[in-house]
């Protein structure tokens, strides 16, 4: 049965069964665009109850897509829409059926809806653990604000949002809140003052684990709209600077508009690309008015660590993605050294669990640049608020553990991130 997998009910949606499948066959037919972008139209003049429903049904109807094609045996759209509830009733039993299935991966792929080639490159990574990987995709997402600490605190700000009728509870990040309930933030007036924005608590470490200084110069290196850039600004107190870069003029754009709401007036955004510093790239630090005490490189990934929002994200990533996406991070890596000052950290991050886009992209590096080191998670912020969250020696940030016993909050209340903080120890 998938009834805790699905964001709404077979009720819910059924006013709403054109609609849901018109969306779902402009994202198979579109060959898996963003789905925010799809269903911009389709939920354009709907209720906050209803745009939830009509997200929750489609998020669903692609998430499964394969496993949906297996019960059915049909390529329409409604068929698949059937075959869903029917699953989520408890009405269909697939396990004989996968039970006959003799390979490995095809019976796992069918299973858990997802592309061979996936599920082999799980496999060839994590091991047995490729099937816990797997179902965890499959989990439905919380949904966690951040606090904006240059206007407010948790506190007031979770009484501000009850008045208007948005329920919380407060998450171990220290700024945290998960929302309870289907009600939207967006057309608070919390939100509309900057006290709040949307911002995964495991997103919401990785920030609090570049730990900038006071008054210190800090770099973002691939921003993007700047969810990070925010947090660390609120972490600054509104001093120091942030620098926020990009090659994406659109995201910078929407990251001003979110500095000015967050009243962050310490961030400045700059397009250029770092993969091509004849494009502007920042390869010299006099661009930066000086050496940064701290870079943050949220690497461009293959994002499964968030898969759980993006359920589009398993059918658009191809085989070759990764070694490109590897080669990005590397590249990256080393143009983050010239924006470092003497004894300054780089924060490299991913949205990923994949070791290659993890522990090994590090090791690969220190090996390239023994002036560098690293500083353990659990040095940065301290063995309590580390529990569970770290690789189990404590040096890096891994929120998603499959190989070893994690903490079952961590597991279940956060996106797959990996982090790891590396100190220059001579120049």
């Amino acid at each position: 049965m998938l009834t805790h997998h699905v964001a709404c009910t077979e009720a819910e949606a059924a006013p709403h069964r054109a609609l849901v499948v018109r969306a779902y066959d402009e994202a198979r037919a579109g060959g898996w665009p963003f789905l925010s972008d799809v269903l911009e139209g389709p939920l354009r003049g709907l209720g906050e109850e209803d745009r939830a429903i009509v997200a929750g049904a489609v998020h669903a109807l692609v998430k499964y897509d394969r496993r949906l094609a297996f019960a059915c045996g049909s390529d329409a759209s409604d068929a698949r829409y059937e075959a869903l509830w029917s699953l989520v009733r408890g009405e269909t039993d697939l396990a004989p059926r996968l039970a006959r299935i003799e390979s490995a991966t095809e019976r796992l792929g069918t299973t858990y809806s997802f592309p061979d080639w996936l599920v082999d490159l799980l496999r060839g990574e994590l091991g047995e653990a490729a099937e816990s990987a797997l179902a965890r995709m499959n989990d439905l997402p919380p949904r966690v604000l951040r606090v904006n600490a240059l206007k407010t605190t948790r506190e007031a700000c979770a009484d501000a949002l009850g008045r208007e009728g948005v329920e919380t509870t407060p998450t171990r990040s220290p700024h945290g809140l998960e929302l309870l309930g289907r009600r939207s933030p967006f057309r608070t007036q919390a939100f509309a003052r900057g006290d709040v924005e949307m911002q995964d608590e495991a997103s919401q470490l990785v920030a609090e684990l570049v730990a900038p200084p006071p008054r210190s110069l800090a770099v973002d290196a691939c921003a993007g709209a700047g969810g990070k850039t925010l947090a660390l600004a609120a972490l600054l107190e509104g001093r120091g600077k942030v620098v926020a870069v990009d090659s994406s003029a659109g995201k910078l754009e929407e990251l001003r508009r979110r500095a000015r709401r967050a009243g962050a007036s310490n961030v400045q955004a700059i397009r250029a690309d770092l993969l091509d510093p004849r494009r502007g790239g920042l390869a010299d630090p006099v661009k930066l008015e000086g050496p940064a005490s701290r870079v943050l490189l949220d690497a461009p990934c293959t994002g499964l660590g968030a898969v759980r929002r993006n359920p589009e994200a398993r059918w658009r990533l191809q085989p070759a993605d990764l070694p490109r996406l590897v080669a990005a991070q590397a590249a990256l890596l080393n143009a983050a050294i010239p924006m470092i000052s003497a004894k300054g950290r780089i924060v490299y991050a991913t949205c990923s669990f994949l070791p290659s886009e993890a522990e090994l992209a590090v090791e690969f590096f220190l090996q390239q640049h023994p002036d560098f080191a690293v500083v353990t998670a659990r040095d940065v912020l301290g063995r309590a608020r580390t529990e569970g969250l770290t690789t189990p020696d404590g040096k890096y940030l891994r929120t998603w553990r499959f190989a070893e016993p994690a903490d079952g909050y961590a597991q279940g209340r956060m996106d797959g991130f990996f982090a790891a903080v590396l100190r220059r120890v001579s120049s």
